[in-house]
């Protein structure tokens, strides 16, 4: 039996990974969030939970205004988004790590981000980290972007656990080439549709065509992407998808958002805390119009979908949740899926990765349909008995306990 686990969820509240931000809710414009069901499972076992503001700051006016706000902005999320405080405590400072089990951070915003300028800085918290006495998962959503200094920065924090939605270290070459240093443990942690995407309409009333989603990213700048992928695009195939939309009409309806495209558009952001500030309450997503879309109104009104991967061998959020609502799935063939135990032509559609031998594939099936419902329905049916909270966090929990318990009995042997 495992003792009750005490885990730390370090700046829960900087990103949209397991609620809205402060600025978001304010502004009244919400955008989804991957693992928000992931804290509140965790808030439903015998684990107690701590929220984490930042631990460090810089040694100065600035940084003790930081460090203030920080706290009150994590305590603010708190009320906004109507955690249960009864199930969850605050720490404030490094010292309260100490008796703590486990510290579970995000990889991206904290170890990496988007530019080099940004991602350098997080060898500072990368080193104060270090120095804890407690296990350290990190999650590694979005680690591709400057994926030399992230790699770098986490092989200095030392993690004992990384946790991704595909086991990157057996099933990622671009992972092993700049991450291949970082000696650790790796945990599969798939998506779970939230309870909204339910399957609501019969398979012979939805339009026999594909309809594609998903977000292109921000343009990637670090070189080493570039020269290892020769593009720099995170997800090159929804690009080609956006671009070609016009050449298959009679496959597929393309809803895809090209978020730097949206960026660009926008006004450029002044330097200044205080207008950083501002702009995080007061400014709009570049996606906002793509989020009102009603997806699971989408993904039932389609006998078929594709969410395309990243190119760095991590799925989208977006494939459970359409088969969740009873429309087939058209993927790559990968481990990335094979590893769940989604099976091709059972579970889901595979194909080679372009447009190509994907408009084929949709050809085969709008002839197939008796077939196609047969792949949906057996998709459908696979998300809900294995990708469900109680199965993939429960199980992730159960074998995060027996880590810390292995590392435990080898501490207290030595």
């Amino acid at each position: 039996m495992f003792g009750v686990m005490k885990i730390v969820f370090y700046r829960p509240h900087a990103n949209i990974w397991f609620r809205n931000t402060v600025g978001r809710i304010l502004k009244k414009k919400l955008l989804p969030t991957k693992y928000a069901l992931f804290l509140d499972y965790i808030q439903t076992t015998n684990a107690q939970v701590f929220l984490s503001s930042g631990l460090f700051f810089e040694n100065s006016i600035t940084g003790v205004f930081f460090r203030l706000f920080d706290q009150f902005e994590l305590v603010l999320w708190c009320l906004l988004n109507k955690i249960n405080l009864r199930r969850a405590r605050f720490i404030f400072s490094s010292e309260s790590l100490n008796d703590k089990d486990v510290l579970f951070l995000m990889h991206y915003g904290n170890l990496t981000y988007e530019t080099d300028e940004v991602a350098s800085k997080g060898i500072e918290l990368a080193q104060h980290l270090s120095q804890m006495n407690i296990y350290k998962a990190v999650h590694l959503t979005h680690y591709a972007y400057c994926s030399k200094i992230g790699a770098e920065n986490l092989a200095i924090l030392n993690p004992d656990l990384l946790v991704a939605e595909n086991n990157l270290s057996s099933n990622s070459r671009y992972f092993r080439e700049f991450f291949g240093a970082v000696k650790s443990d790796f945990l599969t942690l798939p998506y779970v549709p939230a309870p909204r995407f339910q399957n609501r309409k019969p398979f012979d009333q939805r339009l026999p065509k594909l309809v594609v989603t998903g977000s292109i990213t921000y343009k990637m700048k670090s070189q080493e992407f570039i020269d290892f992928f020769g593009a720099n695009e995170l997800q090159p195939m929804r690009r080609r998808l956006y671009e070609q939309a016009g050449e298959y009409t009679a496959e597929m309806d393309c809803l895809i958002s090209d978020l730097d495209s949206s960026r660009q558009s926008q006004p450029k952001k002044r330097k200044g805390i205080f207008y950083s500030i501002w702009t995080s309450v007061f400014g709009t997503h570049p996606q906002q119009d793509y989020y009102k879309i009603d997806i699971v109104d989408v993904y039932n009104n389609y006998a078929m979908f594709a969410v395309p991967e990243e190119i760095c061998d991590l799925p989208a959020i977006g494939f459970v949740e359409g088969m969740a609502c009873g429309a087939a799935y058209f993927g790559v063939e990968s481990p990335m899926y094979g590893d769940l135990g989604l099976l091709p032509s059972i579970h889901y559609v595979a194909y080679d990765g372009t447009v190509e031998d994907l408009m084929i594939k949709v050809r085969f099936y709008q002839e197939n349909l008796d077939e196609l419902q047969r792949i949906a329905e057996s998709g459908c049916r696979f998300v809900r008995e294995k990708l469900n909270p109680g199965v993939v966090y429960g199980g992730f929990v159960q074998a995060l306990q027996g880590r810390i318990a292995e590392l435990g009995d080898r501490q207290n042997g030595e």
